[in-house]
């Protein structure tokens, strides 16, 4: 919290951040049951580029390792291979208990710092540096994006909490999302403490969800029934103790 009382300071050039992406939820819509089928946010490729030409990226989805697999696959493409690291349930520290139940899963960014820090000492013994280890990387340029505030709310002004990429959002198709954290993204660049700046201008999609609760109604009235069912079903996966 000390770092985060900081007054922001702007830089004249861009440093580069490492940004931690949710999966489920937020880069995609991901259905239940045996059947699943996955649908990517729109401009989830558009989002990829800006990302990895201007930060370190990896992801972090509560989801068990086989989900992670196929999401990473409907949307990634030859992105997967420049992740610096996919974590998914296993890099919660879960007792064996609940790892198998829907528990919330709190991302604690510690974990992150303190994990990069345990491969740059392996690292160390390698013939060559990997280009990841080449910035520090702690609260003043760490972004953890999800869909749930819940989730980052041991760093909050390091957190983006974007709105459910659910199953309205996913059938309309009309969802903008992505680019808007695009904009925010480029701001957080030129900012040398990203928590100080994000503590008093935190990421706001409050304009785009009253929007969508204006025509919401409509859209739930011609849904089919087995569709509201699932989604209810994933809000209470996702928010369940």
């Amino acid at each position: 919290m000390d770092k985060a009382l900081e007054e922001p300071v702007a830089l004249t050039e861009p440093h580069k951040l490492l940004v931690i992406l949710d999966l489920n939820g937020t880069l995609f819509y991901r259905t239940r049951g045996n059947n699943r089928s996955i649908t990517p946010r729109p401009y989830l490729s558009e989002f990829l580029d800006f990302l990895f030409k201007n930060c370190r990226v990896m992801v972090w989805s509560s989801a068990q390792p086989q989900s992670v697999e196929a999401m990473l696959g409907h949307g990634f493409g030859n992105y997967v291979d420049r992740l610096d690291r996919i974590w998914n349930r296993t890099h919660f520290r879960l007792t064996p208990e609940d790892y198998s139940k829907k528990v919330l899963t709190i991302k604690d960014l510690e974990f992150v710092w303190e994990g990069i820090e345990k491969e740059k000492k392996v690292a160390k013994n390698a013939t060559t540096k990997h280009e990841k280890f080449f910035v520090e990387f702690d609260q003043t340029n760490t972004v953890l994006i999800d869909d749930s505030k819940d989730k980052i709310q041991l760093q909050p002004y390091n957190g983006l909490a974007l709105r459910d990429f659910d199953v309205d959002l996913a059938r309309a198709g009309t969802d903008d999302e992505l680019p808007k954290v695009v904009r925010y993204l480029e701001k957080l660049t030129y900012q040398k403490n990203v928590s100080a700046y994000m503590r008093l201008h935190p990421f706001d999609t409050n304009e785009e969800i009253n929007k969508d609760i204006a025509k919401g109604t409509k859209e739930v009235e011609t849904a089919d029934l087995a569709d509201v069912i699932d989604d209810l079903a994933h809000r209470l996966e996702k928010n369940t103790l």
